[in-house]
């Protein structure tokens, strides 16, 4: 792995696609491979046709997975998460709030900024 000879001991992926293999054999053992979006699955259009609904169905039947039983001997572990599940947890999510505003790390940089009316816009600039 780069900048690491013996793997990373977490990767975080919102692509997956054909993302997913590089990061997962860059992962050390003991390492977490953390699931938190599937930009790949995401449709690049407004009205995908039927042509579009067939490549969105390629691209499920294709989707990355791991074999259950090769994780023990692989000593790696695959997880999902969505920060949805945590709404009703306002104790926890203050608390890991505070924790990262610790953590002084500098602002993000920001390349665009759109008002609410633009919000379609925005998102297609993600694309």
């Amino acid at each position: 792995a780069v900048g690491s000879p013996d793997g990373f001991d977490i990767v975080l992926d919102a692509v997956l696609g054909e993302f997913f293999k590089p990061g997962w054999e860059c992962l050390a053992p003991g390492g977490r491979y953390v699931v938190y979006g599937a930009a790949s699955m995401t449709p690049q259009q407004d009205s995908l046709g039927l042509l579009g609904w067939a490549k969105l169905a390629w691209q499920w039947l294709r989707r990355p997975w791991v074999d259950p039983l090769e994780l023990p001997g692989q000593n790696k572990s695959v997880m999902g998460f969505n920060l949805i599940h945590c709404f009703n947890k306002a104790e926890l999510l203050s608390s890991l709030l505070e924790d990262l505003l610790a953590l002084d790390l500098p602002a993000p940089r920001v390349g665009l900024s759109l008002p609410f009316e633009k919000a379609v816009d925005a998102l297609r600039t993600f694309r």
